[in-house]
């Protein structure tokens, strides 16, 4: 052959390492789906050892608040009610991702099939912490309370189901009013997560740093306060209200939300039977137990790297999940409070 094709060298292929090699499967620690994740023991204690299948259902009893106006008198017959009590029932909801491998996949690759079989892993956390993410994301919003008894600096939008704020008049007194109407809805000297929006989150945190030493302090304002940035948030608030483009958040009294996860027993057993494996993994970024289940098989993997007489391992992670915010006797009225400015 001419100019010396036959002697060309193969091409060469490295790995790339450290940071360069990881900035494609980046992923946004889901802070959303963490803050669920504060009460998951706390929220209904043995949950996972009283769910002994998928289809078997829990309750959680709880006392509702017998609310009555005051009389003005004794009587010699007086006749009274009883109280109540509810019942809570979480909804699960199962979420998987798979992915497979062959046998022989690796032999022509630079990359050795530990190496692949991590990344394959590592991709499958990184999908279930963004879906999670946005699960619990989706789920505050939809569970905004619908009822807010507070007037002051500010508007309760029944419709909407948002208090919302001058930003003119009231923007850098946000998290005092936040408060404040909080303490107005019986909810006193209770701390306070705030999921904001990306708008919201970083006009907050500039508030936060103007202190003691500034012209300006607003400082006061973040005691007993933890910020959670919400980047789903604020499609989520425009989608609701073209208005709502200054800022978006909702303040939830700490312990009053939690998800329960759950896997089959079988998999926290480890079974291995002649056809399938259960087993579990734990995910370093949330701390659960998520259910792996696989089983292999005989084919022709010539199409996807593999070769001609393989065999395939398919692998499923998945995880039951309920996303439960603390129950209230009032219609429509949840411990989630949103706000906006406007």
């Amino acid at each position: 052959m001419a100019n010396y094709t036959t002697a060309n060298l193969v091409k060469a292929q490295v790995k790339l390492n450290g940071a360069m090699a990881s900035q494609d499967v980046r992923f946004r620690s889901p802070e959303v789906w963490k803050l669920f994740l504060k009460n998951t023991e706390q929220f209904i204690p043995n949950y996972k050892e009283l769910r002994t299948r998928d289809d078997r259902a829990l309750e959680a009893n709880y006392f509702k608040r017998s609310q009555r106006a005051l009389g003005s008198a004794r009587a010699h017959n007086h006749t009274g009610v009883k109280g109540d009590s509810g019942i809570l029932t979480p909804s699960f909801v199962t979420k998987s991702d798979k992915f497979k491998m062959s046998l022989k996949q690796a032999d022509i690759s630079v990359n050795t099939a530990q190496e692949q079989l991590e990344n394959e892993m590592f991709n499958v956390i990184a999908n279930f912490m963004e879906g999670l993410d946005t699960l619990a994301s989706t789920e505050l919003f939809s569970n905004r309370s619908g009822v807010n008894n507070a007037t002051a600096y500010g508007t309760f939008d029944a419709l909407n189901d948002v208090f919302e704020i001058s930003m003119t008049d009231y923007g850098t007194r946000a998290i005092q009013i936040t408060k404040l109407i909080a303490d107005i809805n019986k909810y006193q000297g209770t701390q306070l997560d705030i999921v904001c929006d990306s708008i919201a989150f970083g006009y907050f945190m500039f508030l936060a740093a103007q202190g003691a030493e500034n012209a300006t302090n607003y400082s006061f304002q973040f005691l007993g306060v933890t910020f959670v940035h919400d980047v789903a948030l604020g499609a989520l608030a425009v989608a609701l209200d073209a208005t709502y483009t200054k800022g978006f958040w909702q303040a939830i009294p700490r312990n009053t939300i939690g998800a329960l996860t759950w896997i089959p027993k079988q998999n926290r057993e480890g079974v291995d039977t002649t056809v399938n494996m259960y087993s579990q993994i734990l995910n370093p970024f949330d701390g659960q137990a998520y259910a792996l289940h696989t089983y292999e098989t005989r084919a022709d993997d010539s199409a996807a790297n593999g070769y001609t007489q393989d065999v395939v391992t398919e692998f499923e992670l998945s995880l039951d999940v309920a996303l439960e915010i603390a129950p209230l006797s009032v219609a429509t009225e949840t411990p989630i409070l949103a706000f906006a400015l406007i």
